[in-house]
């Protein structure tokens, strides 16, 4: 009865433990303070452009970029890596020396836009319809 009740206990901590990995997460969390934002044009998903063509250091763009961020609700997220590819990636400074490589589907004026973690393309982080509006307005794109 001891070895049943054991293998009970051991299979329950093995499939939760499983179900830890499939979990996704809910909302980005910036590590400390951000320092700037560099944008690329993105080449595909699975790497980053290191060729940016803007850099973000104004505390009020980041403040709102970074509200963006914060507010993006995390789900799982169909992509074909192979053929598809995001619209920019974005290296997130942190001022504690740390960084975030985040790539970005931009979405037209009232669609959502996605955020994705650099190699984890199946974990999207969707973005209002209303923030897009808001992150088309930072990277000055109408």
């Amino acid at each position: 009865m001891k070895k049943i009740y054991l293998l009970f206990i051991l299979a329950l901590a093995l499939a939760l433990a499983l179900s830890a990995c499939q979990t996704v997460h809910e909302k980005i969390e910036p590590l400390d303070d951000i320092s700037k934002i560099s944008i690329s044009e993105s080449g595909g998903y699975g790497g980053i452009n290191n060729d940016f063509f803007m850099t973000i250091s104004e505390k009020k763009t980041i403040s709102g970029i970074e509200g963006v961020i914060k507010r993006a609700n995390g789900k799982k997220h169909v992509v074909d890596v192979s053929d598809d590819k995001p619209d920019y990636d974005l290296l997130i400074n942190y001022a504690d020396g740390g960084t975030h490589l985040l790539q970005l589907v931009l979405g037209s004026e009232g669609e959502e836009s996605i955020f994705t973690y650099v190699g984890h393309e199946k974990n999207g982080f969707y973005v209002s319809p209303e923030d897009t509006k808001l992150l088309r307005d930072s990277l000055e794109l109408q």
